[in-house]
């Protein structure tokens, strides 16, 4: 029903090119936030998941820490759920992903993670647009990950 609702405001909107377009803005978020580019992430994310991340990157550079992530395998992005409600459509994106995140400290000691350790992680991801705006880009409100 919510897919319909899209298609009925946005004709263009397909869900190949939807889901192609956040597994590209994933990769985008997931590298920026490692290498501490609010600039990157900011019209990607609402103000809230914004200032989640950058206040995590602040941390770090606090800490003078840096963070290496090295996304080895993306599997395709499957729907999760959508909806619209009044004119804000939502839809939810799981990506199942095998990543290497470490942490460094300034002497360039590993102080978190394996770099010799392959972890698969599932997150869902939850972006939103308003259907009433012309804009066509989506924005990252929430992010989850599945254990």
């Amino acid at each position: 029903e919510g897919l319909t609702q899209i298609t009925l405001s946005d004709p263009n909107f397909s869900v190949e090119d939807f889901l192609g377009g956040a597994g590209k803005a994933f990769e985008m978020i997931v590298l920026a936030y490692a290498e501490h580019d609010t600039d990157t992430l900011k019209p990607l994310l609402s103000d809230e998941v914004y200032s989640n991340f950058a206040a995590a990157v602040q941390d770090r550079e606090d800490r003078d820490e840096q963070m290496e992530t090295e996304l080895v395998v993306i599997k395709p992005a499957k729907l999760e759920e959508v909806s619209v409600d009044d004119r804000t459509a939502t839809i939810a994106v799981r990506f199942e992903t095998e990543q290497v995140n470490i942490i460094k400290d300034a002497e360039g000691q590993v102080v978190d993670g394996d770099p010799e350790h392959i972890e698969s992680v599932t997150d869902i991801w939850t972006f939103e647009r308003n259907l009433a705006n012309a804009d066509p880009n989506w924005l990252l409100v929430a992010t989850r990950s599945v254990d």
